[in-house]
């Protein structure tokens, strides 16, 4: 998916599941696939350098990514790459999902804008007993800084939760989640651990 994807899908393609708190959620059906696709769209206060310290800060998920049970860093391979393993807290009586995950940055100077790329990925942890290990998950952030303290979101995802659960109640639920995320990611933005962080990759020219 590249960059400009998000808005040259044509807007009546997309179906607007929840708008409020100046976050807009949406899902499309995809051919081939039990389970839609969720975008959403918003801007929030911050800076790049924040996101990237919230999201380079896995030990921290269960207090700024919602529904994160507990998480952990696998293996980080530079500034701007790296793995790390998730479980997420399901409603009674769903199971708990976990997931491993491989993560990028991709810094646009020219553009002021960051690309996040999600993947799971397969064998750098075993199966756990008592949990559903999602199949298959891939996202994209594309952000772009509106101002020295503005960013502008646009989020997709597809996703696989794998076990037992029925795709209507999948797609029913999906919405949801992403708007909870947007509004703890957006305070947790403010938290004093990710102020005043900078990064090589973001002063790049």
């Amino acid at each position: 998916m590249v960059p400009g994807s998000l808005q040259a899908v044509p807007p009546a393609y997309w179906r607007l599941e929840t708008d409020k708190d100046g976050i807009q959620v949406y899902s499309r059906s995809l051919t081939g696939s039990r389970f839609k696709e969720i975008k959403v769209r918003c801007e929030i206060p911050g800076t790049l350098a924040q996101l990237v310290a919230l999201y380079s800060d896995v030990d921290n998920y269960r207090a700024v990514i919602s529904n994160t049970k507990s998480s952990r860093l696998l293996r980080r391979v530079s500034e701007t790459e790296f793995y790390y393993y998730l479980e997420s807290q399901m409603p009674t009586p769903v199971t708990n999902r976990d997931i491993v995950m491989r993560l990028q940055f991709e810094y646009n100077p020219y553009a002021n804008s960051l690309i996040i790329n999600t993947t799971s990925v397969d064998g750098l942890v075993p199966l756990k007993a008592g949990l559903v290990r999602v199949p298959s998950w891939t996202g994209q952030w594309y952000v772009r800084a509106l101002n020295a303290n503005r960013l502008q979101i646009d989020y997709s995802f597809r996703v696989d939760p794998g076990g037992e659960l029925p795709a209507w109640l999948v797609n029913m639920l999906a919405p949801v989640a992403p708007y909870q995320s947007l509004i703890k990611l957006r305070n947790g933005l403010q938290l004093p651990r990710y102020q005043g962080r900078s990064f090589a990759f973001l002063n790049a020219r």
